[in-house]
């Protein structure tokens, strides 16, 4: 396949602003693709030649690749770095350049999909002395031979940023409509192997018979299963029918756990991988798990060295940042506590009841003191049990409970009543940023108070709830501005539905977690999602959570309804 069709493909995405739009060309684009091309041609539609799980970016900097484009299309880097200034995108540099280009170019190969995936792809493993110049000269072959347009997403490709507007979550429907297999089978698919150039490639092949065939693979994560909220302990009684298991609710990281002889690795929820974050805890796992091969869920806590008892979410997620690992398990010591078992030795326990999947995690897993801990459950059908249960939880450090019900399988990347969070405290909703406005006073030069978008969890579009502009520490709202400011947007985003005036706009990237006194109703234009907030307070970014991973308007709409009904419960 010619890389001009995906390119012409590329370019028609970011200007079609219609979901159904984008998905008709995504469709088109899939049917022509053959089953040898079709893993590469997802991939590339996704923005980089590697699945979400796997924790690899291209190793260039914007100035290596300025150097590139340079080069290909004969300017010097002065008047790439003038045209940058102006334009603010290199990919739309890098177009206007090759098309006027001073020098010509004899030889030039029509380029392939195939092609620049391979020399994409390649450019992490070039290393040693003179890697610098040589990844240049393989990003400057590609533009050499590529057509204006070509060398416009080549070099977003390098970026990791196509700005095309397509995300995992469009994949589905349009997977769904090209080879006439239903979305649900698609999305299971998916859950299970965490990539849709697998699954769109199953699709042509085995159809889907072939996709219900994909399953648990160690070293490929599965969407974790999650929970939904509950407001009272009587609450989870009535859904769980009088009678559930109870854990300690954890405020860590959520950690899926492979084990493939004395290869572990450590996977987030985000699918992104972690293990080089804690090599700390690796030799505790192995001598833990038993099996030869596993997947087990758990959570990554960082423990206070004075007190032994867990830090805030915060502190664990500082073992991530770039400083010195030696300095970083000295300062922040973590335990990780397991608490459900996907798959051991072969035996996949996805469909097996909750608690036949922990009394196996339990023969499967022998603690290390202080490092691989089984998270305790208690099964309860008494109110005051379960109170004493939550309070002694928080006692200890956590944040209260959550609730599983015994009869119920994991359901890989599901939200459903069959896992209950019960805490003490109002419940917070996880909204991802979409705009900002500066501040005034002390303020003046940093964004003072953020747009706060749900995701529709029908049509995939974000929607505003709120502006929030409390909460934010002095060292806060510098250390916000410059994140924001790396996103900032010179046109909206076409997946944002936005009617307040604000002074930026933002991909819809980074997630804030924020707290409220009372959900209220809002005009249309004034927030989109129908819904606004009275008092909201910024608590912190959520690292772990992306924006399709937010709380949804269908979900605020029912918080509003069980608001609602509290309040006429009190009349």
């Amino acid at each position: 396949m010619r890389y001009a069709a995906l390119a012409e493909a590329f370019e028609k995405l970011e200007h079609t602003p219609s979901y159904l739009e984008k998905n008709s060309v995504i469709v088109e684009l899939l049917k022509r693709t053959t089953a040898e091309e079709m893993e590469r041609v997802v991939l590339l539609l996704l923005g980089k030649p590697w699945p979400a799980y796997v924790s690899k970016e291209t190793g260039v900097g914007l100035q290596q690749l300025k150097k590139a484009v340079a080069r290909a299309a004969g300017y010097s880097p002065a008047e790439v770095d003038k045209l940058m200034r102006q334009v603010g995108d290199l990919g739309e540099v890098a177009k206007q350049l090759l098309g006027k280009k001073r020098q010509v170019t004899l030889f030039a190969e029509q380029l392939t999909v195939k092609k620049v995936f391979e020399n994409v792809k390649q450019l992490p493993e070039i290393t040693g002395e003179g890697s610098v110049d040589r990844r240049i000269a393989s990003i400057a072959e590609l533009l050499t031979s590529s057509t204006p347009l070509e060398a416009k997403f080549i070099v977003r490709t390098v970026i990791g940023d196509l700005r095309i507007g397509v995300a995992e979550g469009r994949l589905r429907d349009a997977i769904a409509s090209a080879f006439d297999v239903r979305p649900g089978v698609v999305e299971h698919a998916y859950m299970l192997t965490t990539d849709y150039s697998i699954v769109a490639k199953t699709v042509v092949t085995g159809g889907e018979k072939g996709l219900k065939k994909l399953g648990v693979a160690v070293g490929h994560p599965v969407n974790p299963m999650l929970a939904q909220r509950a407001e009272t302990i009587d609450e989870v009684l009535k859904r769980m029918k009088g009678k559930a298991a109870f854990e300690i609710k954890l405020d860590g990281i959520r950690i899926q756990i492979h084990k493939d002889g004395d290869k572990v690795s450590l996977f987030t929820r985000r699918m992104e991988e972690y293990t080089k974050m804690f090599p700390d805890i690796l030799d505790p796992l192995r001598q833990a798990l038993k099996p030869k091969r596993a997947i087990v869920d758990g959570e990554l806590v960082a423990i206070d060295k004075r007190t032994g008892k867990p830090m805030p979410f915060q502190e664990v997620l500082k073992r991530r940042r770039k400083y010195e690992i030696k300095q970083a398990i000295e300062q922040i010591p973590v335990e990780i506590y397991v608490f459900d078992l996907l798959m051991s030795d072969g035996n996949v326990m996805l469909d097996e009841p909750y608690i036949e999947r922990r009394k196996v995690l339990e023969r499967i897993v022998k603690e290390v003191k202080g490092k691989v801990i089984m998270v305790e459950q208690r099964v309860l059908d008494k109110p005051d049990e379960i109170k004493e249960f939550m309070d002694w939880s928080i006692k200890i450090g956590h944040e209260g409970l959550l609730a599983k019900d015994l009869e119920a399988s994991y359901r890989a990347g599901r939200r459903e009543f069959v896992w209950l969070k019960l805490k003490p405290v109002l419940e917070t909703l996880d909204l991802v940023v979409v705009g900002g406005l500066y501040g005034k006073g002390k303020r003046a030069g940093f964004f003072g108070s953020y747009i706060l978008a749900a995701r529709d969890g029908k049509t995939g579009r974000f929607k505003t709830v709120t502006k929030c502009g409390s909460g934010y520490t002095d060292e806060d709202l510098k250390e916000l501005t410059k994140l924001f400011k790396k996103i900032q947007l010179k046109k909206p985003h076409p997946d944002i539905d936005i009617e307040i005036d604000c002074d930026a706009r933002f991909e819809p990237k980074i997630v804030f977690e924020v707290v409220y006194e009372e959900l209220q109703v809002s005009p249309a234009e004034k927030h989109t999602s129908g819904f606004g907030m009275r008092f909201p307070r910024y608590i912190r970014i959520r690292e772990d959570r992306r924006p399709s991973e937010i709380n949804t308007t269908q979900e605020i709409a029912e918080l509003f309804k069980k608001q609602e009904k509290r309040k006429t419960a009190k009349v």
